[in-house]
Order: structure tokens, then sequence, then C-alpha cells
């Protein structure tokens, strides 16, 4: 086999991609151009006559990096709910409602998560923090 394909001489194969089967098959060489690289070529198989289309060179393929997740033990969201619920041991919890208004430091009873305490608010969500780890909730609905 001719190792530079664009040079290949007339009425000799190669393989290159068919523009009508949509699939890498023999063609024969039918013209070159001035320069004396290949221009037309005929698929053998569907007898289709087209313009030569070299090999795209393929760029290496890069292989996503992972990104590095922070684990963080749920013992650890616990110690750091606990600390927060001895500093506001005798606030008293407000019941928890999409449509409340609630600030910053205010203790809130979630029906699912329970006993929360508010760490952040801004437009309509809050941060809040629970036994078993922070969650952002609705509020001022």
């Amino acid at each position: 086999m001719i190792k530079d394909k664009d040079h290949t001489p007339v009425a000799q194969e190669l393989v290159t991609r068919c523009t009508k089967c949509k699939l890498d098959l023999n063609h024969v060489v039918l013209f070159h151009n001035q320069e004396g690289i290949v221009d037309r070529v005929q698929c053998k198989i569907c007898g289709s006559e087209h313009k030569y289309r070299p090999d795209k060179k393929k760029a290496p393929v890069k292989t996503p990096k992972k990104k590095k997740r922070t684990v963080t033990k749920k013992e650890d969201f616990a110690e750091t709910f606990e600390k927060l619920a001895e500093k506001f041991k005798g606030k008293e919890p407000v019941t928890y409602s999409m449509s409340g208004s609630f600030k910053t430091d205010d203790v809130i009873d979630h029906k699912t998560f329970g006993m929360g305490i508010v760490t952040s608010v801004s437009y309509g969500k809050m941060g809040v923090a629970f036994s078993e780890g922070p969650r952002l909730l609705v509020c001022d609905r």
C-alpha cells in the first residue's frame, strides 16, 4: 500500500470516505490536480464519483478531569450544629413556612428536617444548618 494516499496513481485503489454511502470504502483514483494530488475518486461499492477528501487529522481525545469533592462527615455537621444549638439555646423556634420571613440566627422548626438555625438569607432563599447538614430553603413567597 502507498504511504501517501494523496499521491496515489490514477486507476489505483485507496480507502477514503464515500460522500454517498457515508462510510470509509475502497475508491478508484480518476484524476489528479496540477500538483499531482488526487482530485476525483469513484466509489467501488455505489459507483458515485466525487471529489477526494483527505482524512482529517484527529485531535487527541482529552479525558475530562474529575473534580475533587470535599467529603464532610455527618459527624462534622452534627458537631457544628451542636455548637450553634448551644449558642441559641434560649431562643424559641419558629415554625418554618415558605411564606414566612426569616433573618440570620433565627431558630426554625422544619417538619421534615427538624430543628435548624438560619445561617444566611438573600433573595427569597435562606441557608439553614440542620443536624444532618446544611440546606437551602425558600422563604418570603
